[in-house]
């Protein structure tokens, strides 16, 4: 009977790690688009090019805003991730 209790208590771990790894992972995906500004659909031409716009844009020698540094960051950050996830595929 404890082996059973136990064999349920562990299904249902896995259970909801399962499902907190597969949400978290569409968290980042939904983070990567929203900070780049492209759909999920969208091709490698597009992000590089709304990568660049967001760039220059957000370049903290073109942009004293407050904000501008952390923003260009993020971008970068992004584009870097983009980039390091296109080569693991390849």
């Amino acid at each position: 009977m404890a082996a059973q209790g136990a064999s349920y208590w562990l299904r249902l771990c896995m259970l909801l790690l399962l499902c907190l790894s597969e949400a978290l992972s569409e968290e980042i995906n939904r983070n990567y688009y929203d900070t780049l500004h492209v759909e999920p659909t969208a091709t490698d031409s597009e992000i590089k090019k709304s990568f660049r716009k967001l760039a220059v844009k957000y370049h903290p020698d073109k942009n004293k805003s407050a904000d501008a540094e952390k923003t260009f960051r993020e971008i970068a950050e992004e584009a870097e991730e983009q980039q390091s996830h296109k080569m693991e595929f390849s």
